[in-house]
């Protein structure tokens, strides 16, 4: 979101309105000169009524509703950029000003494919409910906007065939990589297998429990001396009773780059949820070899067994970690496979400059029929 806004605030006079939650001060500080004004707003967390009446997927907060409110009555805008679905409630009275809504995913796992994830059992029947609820919001509640902007062409196709005559836009995430250099080689002395995220979030949270739980400890028989770090903000407390012996929950750190250039191989093992994840697109800048779910990939501009390696079932995972431990040739060769296809197709220079003819088209002033 950090480039999203450098990218439009120096073509457009943009202003900004977000919750403060953990880490607003830092955004504000880091978003000082691209935004013409920054507003964070204190949530006010919901009431026993607002949790009571809450049957969809995302909750509203009235502070950050009222804030809005206020802004959209006060002065006059030719556009809202909305960042995720789950922002949408708070517009649903103002849709006379045109809306662009980013989607970092669209797209729901089938039924089905949830229970033949490799997901686990416990947290199968939470995936299941949230996706009744997903769907059920996509059915009846899509909003009316301007403009979708989504990650990827398979997220392009079924947004469209879910919801004919929706322009679509194909905005890829990307990553800096001016910022995050490679790792130097690919020698190692002890092992660390690496996960980042938002720990808090379900998808994340079910990635970090299969590796943790079904993936590390074969490794760690095999290798003993071998580390797993869980690193990503907010950790969920049943991410935070990972953390045990080679097993390290940081929480959220200062510099992702120290534990992007300290891991041996980056582990991704997603089963649930579609767009393009960020977090990969970080590993591969940082050239790191890369073990992921083809979900995970799903969007992404990789093949299989040249760029990285793919592994649906923890059992295929724990096999392809203990390829690319054994063997450097192997960790140098995904390395800089993944780290030029970072570079050629996901650096953020290449990756948003579709959002310019957009808000250009929507800004510029229309003709009045005499």
């Amino acid at each position: 979101m950090l480039h999203l806004l450098r990218f439009l605030g120096r073509r457009f006079p943009v202003d900004l309105i977000a919750p403060a939650v953990d880490g607003w001060e830092e955004s504000q500080r880091l978003l000082q000169g691209l935004c013409a004004e920054t507003t964070f707003v204190p949530p006010r967390g919901p009431s026993l009524l607002d949790r009571i009446g809450l049957v969809g997927p995302y909750a509203k907060d009235r502070a950050l509703a009222a804030a809005l409110r206020e802004r959209l009555k006060s002065r006059v805008y030719g556009a809202v950029h909305v960042e995720t679905l789950s922002m949408m409630p708070f517009l649903q009275a103002y849709t006379a000003v045109p809306v662009v809504l980013d989607l970092w995913s669209y797209g729901l796992p089938s039924p089905l494919r949830i229970l033949r994830s490799g997901g686990g059992p416990a947290g199968r029947p939470k995936q299941l409910a949230r996706r009744l609820k997903l769907g059920f919001y996509d059915r009846w509640y899509w909003p009316a906007t301007a403009c979708v902007t989504v990650v990827s062409e398979e997220d392009r196709m079924r947004c469209e065939t879910a919801h004919p005559g929706q322009h679509v836009l194909v905005v890829p995430n990307g990553v800096d990589c001016q910022a995050i250099r490679p790792k130097p080689d690919q020698a190692i002395t002890s092992p660390v297998l690496l996960f980042t995220g938002d720990l808090s979030a379900e998808s994340n949270v079910d990635a970090a429990m299969v590796l943790a739980t079904e993936v590390f400890p074969s490794i760690r028989r095999e290798f003993p001396k071998a580390e797993l770090r869980l690193v990503g903000r907010n950790p969920d407390p049943c991410v935070t009773r990972l953390a045990g012996p080679g097993i390290t929950v940081t929480g959220a750190v200062p510099d992702m780059q120290v534990h992007l250039r300290a891991a041996t191989i980056y582990v991704a093992p997603h089963f649930t949820n579609s767009g393009t994840r960020t977090k990969l697109l970080e590993a591969m800048a940082a050239g790191l070899p890369i073990i992921t779910t083809s979900l995970a990939i799903e969007g992404i501009k990789v093949q299989p067994g040249r760029d990285l390696l793919v592994a649906d079932q923890p059992a295929d995972m724990i096999e392809s970690i203990q390829t690319l431990l054994a063997s450097q040739p192997d960790r140098e060769r995904f390395a800089q496979a993944a780290r030029h296809m970072a570079e050629v197709w996901y650096d953020w220079s290449r990756c948003l400059w579709p959002l310019e003819p957009l808000y250009r088209d929507l800004l510029a002033p229309k003709a009045v029929a005499c």
